[in-house]
């Protein structure tokens, strides 16, 4: 166990030295991305044109070192753009109602 000791203290090189870029690094770099970041962004916009709906989706998202992006369209039929209105205005209502409940909880009776 000695002899290796001697031979890390013969490539540790003291820190008051000018030159540190003959120093070798004492961690190779990555050859692949690892996975410690990944972002993800997407936005679904409706909208009526001429009568009809219409659905644009765009997504972007960068994962294991890759971004990637992707994009689509289509139409939509106004009773299942109704039915989906409907059950947003339900679920935001739900929420609010949860919200006051939980603010006038500890004063009513």
């Amino acid at each position: 166990m000695s002899t290796e000791l001697d031979k890390l203290r013969g490539t540790i090189v003291p820190a008051d030295e000018a030159d540190r870029a003959s120093v070798p690094a004492p961690f190779s770099t990555f050859s692949r991305p690892s996975g410690f970041f990944t972002f993800r962004y997407s936005s679904t916009e409706i909208y009526s044109q001429g009568g009809n709906l219409h659905v644009k989706m765009k997504e972007t998202r960068y994962q294991d070192g890759r971004l990637t992006s992707e994009e689509c369209e289509g139409s939509l039929d106004r009773q299942a753009y109704n039915q989906m209105v409907g059950e947003a205005q339900n679920y935001f209502l739900n929420q609010m109602s949860n919200f006051v409940k939980l603010l006038y909880g500890p004063f009513s009776r």
